[in-house]
């Protein structure tokens, strides 16, 4: 039985009664000036704004004047404001805000761990719900669905369903009210994207698929030196196929492993994770969907 509007209002107000975390801050902009030395006269940089930490003073980025930045408590506002009305059970949800050390990306993950779903090889998942931004530029604004497993901790990445994620660059075209309706048939999505895992779980896949969609995701190996590629063919090998079979859903794991607990020499974790989800999700779109329409 689906919930009525507002019933997450007490789980949602936990959240709320916390704050923003390292978030708690808001962002101003300024005209931009610089100093001439061959003139010796201060001179505005015209066409251009500076955005800086309202607290500290501490500037972020600069952008031209048509730049439209979202502040990271309108976002976590509005991520709560969605999950409150949503149709799924909120009770018990949970918020992580990480900023980047140089206050320039925000990235929030929400998790509804009341209603389980169960995926084809007997493990449970629950919703999971992404928000993030950036006042550098670095990234769009992002609000999507995703589904955690419970066994690996894999974030799994929904690929049916254009209406588990709004994207939209920080200019005019970006709306957010627009994107916090996205949780509006929740239920329907999950169900529709768990059908879409139990026809993986029985198809089969070749040796020569598996190489070309691993290739895919993290390019071609010349020098057998690709870590990337290792990693996720070991996954798939030596854990994921004897636990799933030789399936597209093992592959699909196998993947979603990779983008999700990969080691990696990069300082930014949250703009790693991003971009490797990115990649799969184009990956299988590419290889999973274009061959389950034909």
């Amino acid at each position: 039985m689906l919930l009525q509007l507002n019933n997450n209002r007490e789980a949602v107000n936990a959240l709320r009664l916390n704050g923003y975390g390292d978030a708690g801050f808001e962002v101003k902009k300024s005209d931009v000036r610089f100093y001439n030395r061959e003139t010796g006269m201060t001179q505005q940089f015209e066409g251009k704004e500076v955005y800086y930490r309202n607290d500290t003073g501490e500037p972020i980025a600069i952008h031209g004047k048509r730049y439209k930045p979202l502040q990271y408590t309108t976002i976590i506002d509005k991520s709560r404001d969605m999950i409150e009305r949503c149709n799924l059970d909120a009770t018990g949800v949970t918020e992580q805000i990480q900023v980047s050390p140089n206050s320039g990306m925000c990235l929030v993950n929400y998790t509804l761990p009341a209603k389980e779903y169960e995926t084809p090889d007997g493990d449970t998942g629950c919703v999971t719900v992404m928000a993030l931004s950036s006042f550098n530029g670095v990234w769009s604004f992002i609000l999507s669905l995703g589904f955690r497993q419970s066994a690996c901790l894999n974030s799994q990445i929904f690929i049916k369903n254009p209406a588990s994620i709004y994207k939209s660059r920080h200019n005019g075209s970006l709306d957010v009210d627009k994107a916090t309706n996205l949780l509006g048939k929740t239920a329907d999505v999950i169900e529709d994207e768990i059908e879409l895992c139990h026809k993986w779980h029985a198809q089969e896949v070749s040796n020569a698929e598996v190489i070309k969609t691993i290739e895919d995701t993290v390019g071609i190996v010349n020098d057998g030196k690709n870590k990337d590629f290792i990693y996720i063919l070991d996954k798939f090998v030596h854990h994921y196929s004897p636990t799933m079979g030789k399936n597209k859903w093992a592959l699909y794991n196998a993947l979603t492993d990779w983008s999700t607990h990969a080691p990696s020499r990069s300082k930014n974790k949250i703009t790693l994770l991003q971009r490797r989800s990115d990649k799969v999700q184009e990956t299988l779109e590419t290889n999973f969907m274009v061959a389950q329409a034909a």
